[in-house]
């Protein structure tokens, strides 16, 4: 039976149509997506051109992020922006804290029967639709 019996017996043909198509094991966009050229390079360029006054669009731009920071309406901001760039943002922490555990702990062997009881009554509650 040669390949082309098989295929018809099982129903499906690998490949497609054609036979071309996606055959398994093998992926579709091999390649993956394609780096961006258009936007990206454009703004690339465009910051680093020099102006009239001998001075590229990124030095404007620090200089206008600075003249806002010092007296500008939104200074705040600004400011911000400013350090973000030179120190890195804050590592910011997350207390976390197990009261859950704690309680469960502090408990007896009623009061967690107790407990249980009454999640799986709210459950079968909710389940068949009627409020808690």
């Amino acid at each position: 039976m040669g390949n082309n019996a098989k295929q018809r017996s099982s129903g499906k043909l690998v490949g497609g149509i054609t036979g071309q198509g996606f055959m398994p094991g093998r992926s579709g966009n091999p390649n993956g997506r394609p780096r961006t050229s258009g936007l990206l390079n454009v703004l690339r360029e465009t910051v680093q051109s020099v102006t009239e006054e001998g001075r590229t669009v990124e030095e404007r731009l620090v200089e206008a992020l600075i003249e806002e920071a010092l007296a500008g309406k939104h200074r705040l901001a600004a400011i911000v922006a400013v350090f973000d760039r030179l120190e890195g943002k804050p590592k910011q922490s997350v207390e976390m804290s197990n009261n859950l555990q704690d309680k469960v702990a502090a408990m007896s062997d009623a009061e967690l029967m107790q407990a249980l009881r009454k999640a799986v009554e709210e459950d079968r509650l909710r389940s068949s639709g009627l409020a808690v």
